[in-house]
């Protein structure tokens, strides 16, 4: 960097008390170094790593921070050579090897905190010394390859080339059969024409709210809730409002004093063993909910990937058994035998059922063949029930574990419901700190999870963090909770310190 502009000028101006986050202050700070001259056109700013060192924020922040400047128009990234701030837009147009000519095409859509989140989570499991908290995939070790290895086989010596050829856009109809066999004993489905199959219940999601909202209308979620649902929900361009889910379940009433203000098209929601509090909503509540929808004609959208997650008490039937019409259900193998094989399936009827599958038709055409094929055969053959009896106690030793590395190292500093299934544990610290320097000390000691607010639909005032349990051993977890213990305390100290520094 130039003699005109260094680090040490940088990392002065931040206030890590101010209400403005500090990668937005680095980034304006960076900006005000270009605009007034420090530092010149096609200058080389330091490392991610310098930066993240200099300022005492994790690698991810930094990168951020290069990330944003980007997207504004102040710097360049040249693969092997480094970040450098940009030249006039004429001149970097038209350097051969350069990308940056793509920010003037591509359509201006910044990622939401909630989408930022989803995918660094989704990076984290990858990172070599980070133990991580931040993803509820099913445990590598718990998934039935054995028997998925000989399917497979078998599948190939039966149909052949079938298993590779294109598919009916609904689905396998054997397999939709086999589905809505399932369906009619838990609740979400009658008839195979109700089933739509698709790549994940996360697709399902993002079609039922393709298919149902429109800029401007209004949509309701549970918060916290799963982060992809929030974003699907987010990026429809309706406006979302939250609606409190706690150790009791839905906040029916809190519902009720929405809809007396708002013309709700759809309430998404997790029924049973929900993400992230792993609670039920009890039989009143979902009885009301019916009620509701009904009187005031609005979508349920149910997704219930964590309801076979059970650990305790007895299982609901689905809400679509109650009302089709009403409910949207959404459901995949993806929890039980594995992410990978993106099998799930969305029940739904009358026009909507027919515009989901137009839509599944322009997506992706159909979800994968031997996928369909492998996943009937597990099906009917029985193994998935034998393999719910056999993972239901690995991941029950894994919750139990975490609870009791909570109370052991965090006792009285947080509340959490009992999640009564699911993968996942949702903390809600008693003293409120800053969310985002928590998450970066946190990823400083070695452990990432999710935040409360990327999970939450509006701001609660409150620091909350979504825990999940399924990739770690007990140990693991154990020395996980000892580092956010860690961790929590550093940013208390902090905190304190700068307090006492304040002038009075």
């Amino acid at each position: 960097m130039s003699n005109k502009f260094a680090l040490s000028d940088l990392i002065d101006g931040i206030d890590r008390e101010a209400e403005a986050s500090v990668t937005g202050q680095l980034v304006a700070a960076f900006v005000a170094a270009v605009e007034d001259g420090r530092l010149a056109p096609g200058e080389k700013l330091p490392p991610t790593r310098a930066l993240a060192e200099a300022a005492g924020v994790n690698h991810l922040t930094a990168a951020r921070v290069y990330k944003r400047l980007a997207e504004e128009g102040y710097v360049t990234a040249q693969v092997g050579r480094g970040t450098f701030v940009r030249l006039r837009a004429s001149a970097v147009v038209a350097e051969a090897d350069s990308d940056e000519w793509q920010q003037y095409l591509l359509p201006e859509r910044p990622a939401s905190y909630a989408e930022q989140v989803h995918l660094e989570a989704f990076h984290s499991p990858f990172e070599p010394d980070v133990l991580s908290l931040g993803v509820g995939w099913a445990s590598p070790d718990t998934l039935p390859t054995d028997d998925l290895r000989r399917i497979a086989d078998e599948v190939f010596d039966d149909v052949g080339g079938e298993a590779l050829a294109y598919l009916h856009v609904e689905g396998l109809p054997a397999l939709r059969e086999e589905l809505a066999a399932r369906g009619r004993e838990a609740g979400f489905a009658t008839d195979p024409d109700e089933i739509i199959v698709t790549s994940g219940a996360r697709q399902g999601l993002d079609l039922a709210i393709r298919a149902l909202l429109e800029p401007g209308d209004v949509a309701a979620i549970e918060s916290p809730t799963f982060t992809g649902a929030l974003i699907s929900l987010q990026q429809s361009g309706a406006r979302v409002i939250g609606i409190p889910f706690d150790e009791d379940g839905l906040d029916v009433d809190a519902f009720e004093r929405v809809l007396a203000r708002h013309e709700i098209k759809v309430l998404v929601l997790q029924a049973a063993c929900q993400n992230p509090t792993g609670r039920d909503i009890p039989a009143d509540k979902r009885a009301r909910l019916i009620e509701l929808a009904r009187e005031r004609s609005f979508f349920i959208l149910e997704d219930g990937v964590y309801a076979t997650m059970r650990y305790e008490g007895e299982p609901f039937p689905r809400l679509r058994a109650a009302a089709p019409a009403h409910v949207i259900y959404v459901d995949s193998l993806s929890k039980t035998v594995g992410g990978g094989l993106r099998l799930g399936w969305v029940a739904a009827s009358g026009p909507l059922r027919s515009r989901l599958a137009a839509l599944k038709a322009s997506t992706d055409v159909h979800t994968s063949s031997l996928a369909q094929y492998m996943g009937l055969r597990y099906l009917a053959s029985g193994a998935h029930e034998r393999q719910l009896q056999r993972i239901l106690p690995y991941y029950r030793e894994r919750r139990d574990a975490l609870l009791e590395a909570l109370a052991a190292h965090l006792g009285g500093e947080y509340t959490a419901p009992h999640p009564v299934g699911g993968h996942h544990v949702w903390v809600t610290l008693a003293r409120r700190m800053d969310e985002q320097l928590l998450r970066s000390e946190a990823l400083r000691h070695g452990i990432t999870y999710i935040p409360g607010a990327a999970a939450t639909a509006q701001a609660t005032g409150r620091t909350s963090l979504r825990l999940s349990f399924p990739l770690l051993s007990p140990d693991e977890l154990r020395e996980a909770v000892r580092r956010l213990a860690r961790a929590t305390e550093s940013v208390r100290r902090r905190a304190s310190l700068a307090a006492t520094a304040a002038p009075s």
